[in-house]
């Protein structure tokens, strides 16, 4: 017979002064201060439901003889609740507003897709619950099959909660990604824009997903105000979530959008980054109806001022609004965001010397060499639908809509070093955008059983269709100098009359998968295969005449196999490919036009997962091999002959090794080669920008001498890389150390959460990347702040 635990032992153990009760109406996230000790589990939950209000559900049996970790820290009640169950092998079942039923965690490998356990602002989303410590989740969208378990993922990957972007005073994707070791940004904090290089492949901002869906989230920055979790998959991804718009093939990266909680938010934050950029974001929400069936999550933010860079400042406006319905078999979630964004004095490209000229040290990063009168202007509109409904408990059919409209202005200079001097030159341009994207897919999730074995097929069609428009004015050469950056006049360029039509994009793909378990989920394979189409034609700007036309397709498979001896321990391998588009044989080249069919890049992986309770490790072995074109020199024939290796290894740590110890991190060693050069002059050289090591270690330690007051830190360290394919020029490795604190406490009765950080604490200049022949300089010592209150 179930009892309420919250009320029928509650008399026995303690009292609700264990924590710091947040008045009534106040938001979920970040509301109380936990301070239960590990011990049996019924007095945990016992406390744990006294100080949050939860009631809780479970046969005493259930709970008898077993032992919880405690809770510890500023957590929302559900999420207290994941941290405590963790390791106990129950889980909470969320039966209506502030409710919970505990149950037996099924027999290891139960899919996310067969039972959603749902925490925090992830309430109405069924979102994976998050991990011991609060900073990642237990899992996230695998592409076509869903929501999965990581320990049910054949693939490594990470989903970063709001919690640490929070916590962390994120401001954009690369601020969140800076944590993981397998991944390096390819431009410093207040760039303007995002770049990423994963597994030694770079991932544009362009490629990134909002909510499953490409084409939607914002073109070459990312505000975060709206996302709730931001979910990596390492590697190629062509059968998971279909060919990238723009060909990236190392991993993926997906913003999952954030929903109203249970309980009413009213959140206000101000900020402060050095020198002198102030902002102010407010995050609100509710839930409506006779269930709460109806959310509104609205998050409005604005902030501006200069960087530490000479001449840089940074303005921003961003709106991100959140709608959700929820019955008893049907679901629909909506969203509409708008960003303004104008990055002054961090426009443009810094490209190396030629072969062979030595690259110097890097130059001060606080004397910025990019004119104060460069900018980058961008306006954004995004907005995507998506819904799902339960034709039975096993079929589920859904559909989803996105569209998004960038409208991009700037003056920007790309520099080209012309000795080790620190010479450069440059261009300056005016380079005007339009682009419209519009996208859409279909697709039906099920679960059947055929003797021993379980059946969980995917079956989605999808197309994305982009429309750009642009047009460049150039002016005449200007020099200066990266070490005595010149005051150079700003040259008079016109503004462009009209964006002619540049290029139209369409991407067309149906995808099939099937994931077959037995032995009680212990065992479990996948196997699927996605047809991608892709057109895409380029307009001549004066003329508007048609200059190419593409039109190819590709099959893309994958294999992937996951086996676990016992409940914590996950070993998996698969094979995967990714897609690209392929080549167009430029003019001078005797099969000039020639267009070739897209690129596939394939994967090998082996891994092992290990989950300690509140501690988890992921080992992985990898070998990508993506292709390349060139013109070879001899024939004066376009070929599509060339080809990188990249393999490495990668360990990966996360959760609370200790109570009130959170880590975060790991190293990755790559050893990137280029194979079938042109000529073989290359062959065996390093792959430009791919460092051999990169090494993370994040610590947050919650204070036992003051309660609510957390000390962070993080050093981040990068190997040396190579900056061209002949391997003469190399920019030395980094070193970063970043520290931090915060305090949470109840002020008139209202919790406060204030957080500092410094990061590049030492100050260092260094050149943080070589990506794509250019050249970016790491960030200088910069100063965040924030204050938190909800009311």
């Amino acid at each position: 017979m179930p009892m309420a635990l919250a009320l029928a032992v509650s008399a026995v153990w303690g009292p609700p002064s264990l924590a710091q009760q947040a008045p009534a109406g106040a938001g979920v996230a970040d509301q109380i201060t936990f301070d239960i000790p590990p011990g049996p589990l019924n007095q945990v939950l016992t406390r744990l439901a006294n100080a949050s209000g939860i009631l809780l559900a479970a046969p005493v049996e259930l709970v008898a003889d077993r032992n919880s970790n405690g809770v510890r820290g500023r957590h929302s009640g559900h999420d207290a609740l994941e941290l405590a169950l963790a390791g106990t092998g129950l889980r909470a079942t969320r039966e209506a507003p502030n409710q919970y039923r505990l149950s037996v965690i099924p027999g290891p490998g139960v899919a996310t897709l067969e039972t959603v356990t749902v925490s925090g602002s992830a309430l109405s989303s069924g979102l994976p619950p998050v991990y011991a410590g609060g900073q990642v989740a237990r899992g996230g969208r695998v592409g076509l099959l869903g929501n999965r378990d990581d320990m049910s993922t054949p693939f490594s990957a990470t989903q970063y909660t709001s919690k640490l972007i929070e916590e962390q005073q994120a401001q954009n994707i690369g601020d969140v990604l800076v944590n993981d070791p397998t991944v390096r940004n390819t431009y410093s904090r207040g760039a303007g824009r995002d770049e990423f290089n994963i597994r030694g492949f770079t991932l544009f901002n362009y490629d990134v997903s909002f909510n499953g869906l490409y084409g939607v989230s914002p073109r070459n920055s990312s505000s975060l105000i709206g996302v709730e979790r931001v979910e990596v998959l390492r590697g190629p991804n062509a059968l998971l979530n279909g060919m990238a718009p723009y060909g990236s093939v190392g991993g993926s990266i997906n913003l999952v959008p954030k929903r109203a909680g249970q309980d009413p938010l009213n959140r206000f934050t101000v900020s402060y980054i050095g020198d002198s950029q102030f902002g102010a974001h407010a995050d609100l929400s509710r839930r409506y109806g006779d269930s709460q069936e109806w959310g509104v999550r609205l998050n409005v933010a604005g902030s501006g001022g200069d960087l530490p860079m000479d001449w840089a400042r940074e303005d921003l406006g961003a709106v991100a609004l959140g709608l959700d319905y929820q019955s008893e078999r049907f679901r629909v979630e909506g969203d509409i965001n708008y960003q303004n964004r104008t990055t002054d004095a961090r426009s443009g490209l810094l490209f190396a010397p030629a072969p062979g000229v030595e690259i110097g040290r890097a130059p001060d990063a606080r004397r910025n060499f990019f004119p104060s009168w460069t900018y980058w202007k961008t306006k954004e509109w995004s907005g995507a639908l998506r819904a799902e409904y339960d034709v039975t408990s096993d079929w589920t059919v859904y559909g989803a809509l996105g569209a998004r409209k960038h409208d991009f202005e700037s003056l920007q200079t790309s520099w080209l070093m012309l000795n080790e001097a620190g010479d450069i030159g440059a261009v300056p341009a005016r380079l005007n955008e339009s682009l419209t994207s519009k996208t859409g897919e279909v697709g039906v999730r099920g679960r059947f059983q055929t003797g021993p074995l379980k059946h969980e097929p995917a079956l989605s069609a999808s197309v994305l269709d982009i429309d750009y428009s642009s047009a460049r004015i150039r002016s005449s050469t200007l020099f200066s100098n990266i070490y005595q950056p010149a005051d150079l006049a700003k040259p008079n360029i016109a503004r462009p009359s009209d964006l002619p039509r540049t290029s139209d994009s369409r991407l067309y793909s149906i995808a099939l998968a099937d994931t077959i378990s037995l032995a009680q989920d212990r065992v479990q394979f996948i196997a699927g295969v996605r047809h991608q189409r892709v057109e895409s034609a380029n307009f001549d700007a004066a003329t508007g005449r048609q200059t190419s036309n593409y039109d190819k397709s590709a099959v893309t498979p994958a294999f992937a196999l996951t086996v676990k001896p016992t409940e914590r321990l996950s070993l998996y391998g698969n094979y995967i490919e990714g897609l690209s588009q392929g080549g167009t044989a430029p003019e001078g080249a005797v099969n000039a036009g020639e267009v070739f069919a897209p690129e596939i890049s394939k994967q090998f992986e082996l891994g092992a997962k290990y989950d300690f309770g509140d501690f988890a490790t992921t080992l992985s072995a990898f070998q990508i091999e993506r292709p390349s074109s060139y013109l070879d020199p001899a024939s004066l024939r376009y070929v599509s002959n060339g080809q990188q290796r990249n393999r490495g290894l990668e360990l990966l740590v996360q959760g609370e090794p200790a109570r009130g110890v959170r880590l975060l991190g790991g190293v990755a060693y790559t050893d990137a080669r280029l194979t079938r050069t042109e000529g073989g002059v290359n062959d065996g050289n390093r792959a430009p920008a791919v460092p051999r090591f990169q090494f993370n270690a994040a610590a947050e330690w919650d204070t036992p001498f003051l309660p609510g007051l957390t000390l962070t830190a993080r050093m981040l360290r990068t190997s040396s890389q190579v900056v061209d394919v002949g391997n003469t020029q190399e920019i030395p490795g980094w070193t970063r150390f970043d520290v931090g604190a915060r305090y949470a406490f109840n002020a008139n009765g209202r919790p406060v959460v204030v957080r500092a950080m410094v990061e590049n604490v030492l100050n260092k200049n260094y050149w943080q990347s070589a990506a794509r022949e250019g050249l970016t300089v790491g960030a200088p010592l910069t100063v965040l702040l924030s204050v938190s209150t909800e009311f």
